[in-house]
């Protein structure tokens, strides 16, 4: 079943890299870079397919470089996800979806099931939960190779874009784990500023300071 499923991405992903007649303009096209970290960049490329359950699917493709500045990965990837269900009431809003990433060239993948509740706590407060599962399955070794679980908790006061989050996780089926707290400013629809307290798998809590800036079209 899992075999088929990547199959069908793959499948979906060499069509919409095939010479159609495609616009950036055109609704259902993805186009989605990312910079990962200082010396990682990824950009996702796909489109919603027109089928009954919502399917999106496409190509990833990213670069890492070294510190001095040298090329030392272009991972080519699979995915496609799927909306299990979809619910979108006054008050509350409820969402699971499925993700597959595969990785082209040593065929390493990754399954990852999301579950997201948005609620209206009180007239100012909106709180939001989030909870992902993902299976590694390791290519060459043909075996899956680890569970990962991650969570969160977000409480924000809608009137000013201010945000108290609480985020916990483990990796490696649950031999190590980490935790944050964090609060976060949105300034615009695009910009936030968000300052943390990260115990990155490590035995003590570091003090962080992020600005992210996003656009999507």
């Amino acid at each position: 079943m899992f075999v088929k499923i990547l199959g069908t991405l793959a499948a979906a992903s060499l069509v919409l890299l095939s010479p159609v007649q495609v616009k950036a303009q055109e609704r259902g096209l993805i186009w989605a870079p990312a910079k990962n970290s200082d010396r990682s960049y990824s950009a996702r490329l796909g489109a919603r397919l027109p089928t009954e359950t919502p399917l999106r699917a496409g190509l990833e493709m990213g670069m890492s470089a070294s510190e001095g500045g040298a090329v030392v990965d272009t991972p080519v990837k699979f995915w496609g996800d799927v909306t299990l269900m979809s619910t979108n009431l006054p008050g509350v809003k409820i969402a699971r979806d499925i993700g597959v990433l595969m990785n082209a060239l040593t065929g390493s993948s990754a399954l990852t099931m999301t579950m997201t509740q948005k609620r209206v706590a009180t007239a100012d407060f909106d709180v939001e939960s989030n909870r992902n599962v993902t299976l590694r399955y390791d290519g060459p070794s043909q075996q899956w190779n680890g569970l990962d679980v991650s969570q969160s908790l977000r409480l924000t006061r809608s009137a000013t874009g201010t945000a108290f989050i609480l985020t916990g996780a483990s990796r490696e089926s649950f031999q190590e784990f980490s935790s944050s707290v964090s609060l976060e400013q949105r300034l615009s629809d695009h910009f936030t500023v968000t300052g943390s307290f990260d115990r990155q798998y490590e035995d003590r809590f570091r003090p962080a300071v992020r600005a992210n800036y996003k656009v999507r079209w």
